[in-house]
Parts: structure tokens; sequence; C-alpha cells
């Protein structure tokens, strides 16, 4: 963001970091809230990754950046497994069927409300529920990036990802070089 001259805020979601919530179904609150905050400011763009994608596919903002976004409802043993290994240090509480619990009831993403002012991300090597809910998002005409050789917990950190990122908030605020 600050290569492309804007200013940041950085959420620190129920569950996670050092919010003393627990991860529950009001987490898309957090993200409501610094909205508001940041409309003072001007327009806003909210990025997120995985839950953090979806909640910033579903939120208010004018501008969203989903990177590998958790779309599915539900998830495969595989996925499930892999989010146990994964986020039982990340989140609390930790236990899988907290996150699956919020994960069915979060609302599904309609991309037919935001073509415009959406760019969703994810990786080659992804969850194959994220790959599914992704891959079809083009034909549906929202811009899509799928970030080769990347796995699901390192695509936030592919110089590929930052710099699409850079340029589509360029284009969106007229920003930078």
């Amino acid at each position: 963001m600050a290569e492309a001259g804007l200013a940041a805020c950085v959420i620190d979601y129920r569950g996670h970091g050092e919010h003393p919530l627990p991860l529950d179904t009001r987490v898309g609150e957090d993200l409501s809230v610094a909205i508001k905050f940041c409309r003072k400011f001007g327009n806003v763009t909210a990025i997120g990754h995985s839950l953090g994608g979806r909640l910033a596919l579903l939120s208010d903002a004018d501008y969203r950046i989903a990177i590998s976004p958790s779309l599915s409802q539900t998830y495969g043993e595989q996925t499930q497994g892999m989010l146990k290994a994964l986020r039982s240090y990340r989140v609390r509480p930790s236990e899988l069927s907290v996150l699956l619990a919020l994960q069915a009831a979060l609302p599904v993403w309609n991309p037919a409300q935001d073509k415009g002012n959406v760019f969703v991300f994810y990786a080659e090597r992804d969850a194959p529920e994220i790959v599914a809910g992704c891959t079809p998002l083009e034909t549906a005409g929202v811009r899509t990036l799928r970030i080769p050789s990347a796995l699901h917990n390192d695509i936030f950190l592919s110089e590929q990802t930052f710099t699409a990122i850079r340029d589509q908030v360029r284009e969106w605020y007229g920003t930078g070089p």
C-alpha cells in the first residue's frame, strides 16, 4: 500500500494475534469497524488472506482483494487435516470445529455483484476447495490471478502477488508511477 502512496490499517481479528476475544461468527464485525474508521480518509480497500479473504469479499469496502479466499462452506478430509495441523497454533480456540462452523455460517459471496471492484488471487497448489472456488470466477467476469507454484501458506509472500496488488491499487486509486 505504501508503494501505491496509500495509508494502511492492519486488523487483529478476534481469535488471532493479540485480540482478546475468541474466533466466532462475529469476526466480520472487526473488519466492519475498521472500514468505518478508515472511511474518514476516503475510499477503502479490504485485503485478506484465507478466511480474511472471504471476509474482505463479504465486506462493504469500496474495493476488495482476496488472497486464497476460503469461499467453500465445507471442506474435505485432506483440507480438514491441513487446517487442523496449521491453524492449531494460530487461532483461538484452536478446535477445527469452530472454524468449520464459522465457514458454514458465513454468507456465500455472490461474484455477480462485485466484478469491477474485486481481485482474487489463488495459489496453484492451494487447498482443492479453494482452487475449485476460485477457478470459475474468471469465467464469471471476476479478475483473478493464479500464482504459479504457490501454496496456501506462502502466496501472500510471493513477489508476483505483491506486484499485482500494488498495480491494481494504483489503477483503482490513480496513484503512483
